[in-house]
């Protein structure tokens, strides 16, 4: 019975995994556009998390042949940068096209599912001792969403957007590193599928 408990009790702590679903939309007007090399800026995430999104993505972009830097690595953080610096920047670099992730909104919930109890007993001189401990029990389950745009860096213009939905339930499978993975996975898939990689 305990090891059916215990069993019970890590299933629902790792049940379920992190995953991405991105919808995407070509502008009619880039639809034949390919681009051979992009900059991967992520915006209004903290630093930590747009360098794992910026460097994470681009690793994926370079597995597959395509010239891609993180933002943070040609543009310091420190400083301001105006988008026309920004564009000559890419341009003069010979960047083509430039991915921007913007946060689109974050859920979260939690549901009690009660307590596992557990104890043991033992006879000594006549006299019975026991311990008993209990552990409460609650199921998390969380959504992230983010927008992402790919712009063509000599035009300026939109010529790629996709919305992602990344969710997951459980204890594991909510964490900032969960979610940062599956998302990173996801983008760098959707926009490789995409007409324009």
């Amino acid at each position: 019975m305990r090891i059916l408990s215990l069993a019970l009790l890590t299933a629902l702590i790792a049940s379920g995994c992190a995953s991405t679903s991105i919808t995407g939309y070509t502008d009619p007007a880039y639809e034949g556009k390919k681009y051979g090399s992009t900059i991967v800026l992520a915006e209004g995430v903290g630093l930590e998390k747009a360098a794992r999104l910026e460097s994470g993505i681009c690793a994926k972009f370079m597995e597959a042949g395509i010239k891609c830097h993180p933002f943070q690595s040609l543009f310091p953080p420190t400083r301001n940068h105006e988008p026309d610096a920004v564009f000559k920047e890419l341009q003069h670099q010979g960047f083509e096209s430039m991915v921007v992730i913007l946060p689109a909104g974050n859920f979260s919930a939690s549901q009690s599912l009660g307590s596992y109890s557990f104890g043991s007993a033992s006879v000594i001189g006549g006299q019975i001792q026991g311990q008993s401990s209990s552990i409460a029990l609650t199921s998390f389950s969380r959504q992230s969403h983010v927008r992402l745009v790919l712009v063509d860096a000599q035009t300026r213009n939109t010529a790629w957007l996709g919305d992602a939905r990344t969710e997951g339930s459980g204890m594991v499978n909510v964490t900032e590193s969960a979610f940062a993975s599956s998302l990173t996975d996801g983008a760098a898939r959707a926009l490789m599928d995409s007409p324009h990689f």
